[in-house]
C-alpha cells in the first residue's frame, strides 16, 4: 500500500529555489477531485515560468499528468483503477496537491478524462495544457466551429511559430474544422511535416523578407486578408513574433498570442478559463485576477476531448520523449524546458522519479 514516504515531488519555494522533497502527504479527495497515482507528468515551460513570471510559489511543479485513479469522493464520474489524464489548476495560493511532478496528486474532475486505448499514456500526459490553450484560441477567441460542428467558409489563418506545441495543436484543430488556407512560419526542416499536419503555405521565420513573402503569397490565394492570426511564440520585443504577425494582418484580423501583448488587439488564450486566475506579474505592485470564462472552458474542453478521441488519426504530437531518471535529474530537465532549450517536441517524466 502506498505511503507518504513514497511520494517524491519537485518543488519551488518562496525564494524561487528548486528542490526535491520526499514524503509529502496527500489528502483524501475533495468534491470535484480524485487521488491519482502518477504514471507520467508532462513538462511545460509554465512549470517553472509561472513561479518567476507570475508569482505562483511555493508549489509542487507541474500541470499535466496521466495516471491511475486511487480514490474518489462520492458521486465522482471516475472510478478507482481507471487510467485518466488531464491538467490541474493554477494561480496564487495553488495547493501543493495540484502539482503533477509528484508520485501522488489530486486530479480535478473538470479537466480530466479517461484515456482511450488509441492514446499512449506518455502522450496523454502532455495533452492538456497546450491543447487546451490552442483550443481556447481557435474555438473561442477566433470563434471557429468545432470539428464536430458543420464546417463553414473559413480562413485564411496565420500561425507564427507553429513548431511550438501550442502551434502544432492549433494547426491540427484548425485543419479539422475546415480552415483553409493555413499559413505557418517555422524552420525549413519542419515544413514537410507541417504540410502533413495541415499547413498549406510554409515560411522560414528567420528570413529577413518573411513578412513580404507571406503577404505576396496570400494575394495568390485570392482569400483576402487573414481572418485569424495566432502568435504561438509570444515574443514582445521589437521585430518579435507579435509585431511580425501584426504586420501581416489587417484591422479586421482576429489576433491572439500565448503571452500578454502590449498591442490590445491581441487576445490571450488560456488553459484554465474555468477558474478565476490570480497572478503577481513582475513590475506590477498588486496581484491581478483574470476572470473565469466558464462557457469558453466548456467549448475549449470539447476540443481537447476531440483531440484525445481522434489521437493518432486526425491529431498527434509528432515527437514525445520520455525521461526516466532521478528526481534531481528530472528537475534539471524542467529548467531546460522553462528556458525553451529542448527544442521541438514534448517531454514526459516517467514516475516514480
Amino acid at each position: 500500500m502506498a505511503t507518504p514516504k513514497d511520494n517524491i515531488s519537485l518543488h519551488v519555494d518562496e525564494t524561487l529555489s528548486y528542490s526535491v522533497k520526499h514524503g509529502l502527504e496527500w489528502q483524501d479527495p475533495k468534491d470535484g477531485e480524485f487521488l491519482v497515482e502518477t504514471y507520467f507528468s508532462g513538462a511545460n515551460p509554465s512549470d517553472t515560468k509561472h513561479a518567476t513570471d507570475m508569482g505562483i510559489y511555493p508549489v509542487v511543479l507541474g500541470y499535466d499528468y496521466c495516471g491511475k485513479v486511487l480514490k474518489t469522493p462520492p458521486n465522482s464520474p471516475f472510478q478507482p483503477g481507471q487510467i485518466v489524464a488531464g491538467y490541474t489548476q493554477t494561480g496564487l495560493g495553488r495547493p501543493l496537491r495540484y502539482g503533477t511532478h509528484q508520485k501522488y496528486l489530486s486530479g480535478v474532475t473538470e479537466t480530466a478524462f479517461v484515456v482511450p486505448e488509441n492514446l499512449p499514456k506518455q502522450h496523454a500526459a502532455c495533452l492538456g495544457v497546450v491543447t487546451m490553450t490552442a483550443s481556447d484560441a481557435i474555438f473561442n477567441h477566433f470563434q471557429i466551429p468545432l470539428p464536430t460542428e458543420p464546417a463553414q467558409n473559413l480562413g485564411p489563418l496565420l500561425i507564427w511559430g507553429v513548431s511550438t506545441s501550442v502551434g502544432i495543436s492549433a494547426l491540427q484543430l484548425a485543419r479539422a474544422s475546415g480552415i483553409s488556407p493555413i499559413f505557418v512560419t517555422a524552420s525549413p526542416e519542419r515544413h514537410a511535416l507541417l504540410r502533413e499536419l495541415g499547413a498549406t503555405h510554409c515560411f522560414d521565420y528567420k528570413s529577413p523578407t518573411v513578412v513580404s513573402e507571406i503577404k505576396e503569397a496570400l494575394k495568390t490565394t485570392e482569400s483576402g486578408a487573414f481572418r485569424y492570426a495566432l502568435d504561438a511564440i509570444g515574443a514582445r520585443q521589437d521585430g518579435g513574433s507579435a509585431q511580425s504577425i501584426a504586420a501581416c494582418s489587417s484591422d479586421e484580423t482576429a489576433l491572439a498570442s500565448v503571452v500578454v501583448q502590449f498591442d490590445p488587439r491581441f487576445k490571450l488564450p488560456l488553459a484554465a478559463p474555468n477558474q478565476d486566475v490570480s497572478v503577481q506579474i513582475q513590475g506590477i505592485p498588486q496581484p491581478i485576477t483574470i476572470p473565469a470564462r466558464y462557457a469558453d472552458y466548456e467549448r475549449a474542453w470539447k476540443g481537447v476531448l476531440w483531440a484525445a478521441e481522434n489521437y493518432g488519426k486526425q491529431f498527434r504530437f509528432p515527437s514525445v520523449k520520455v525521461f526516466k531518471g532521478t528526481a534531481e535529474e528530472a528537475l534539471e530537465e524542467l529548467k531546460v524546458v522553462g528556458d525553451h532549450g529542448r527544442g521541438f517536441g514534448k517531454l514526459a517524466l516517467q514516475h516514480p522519479l
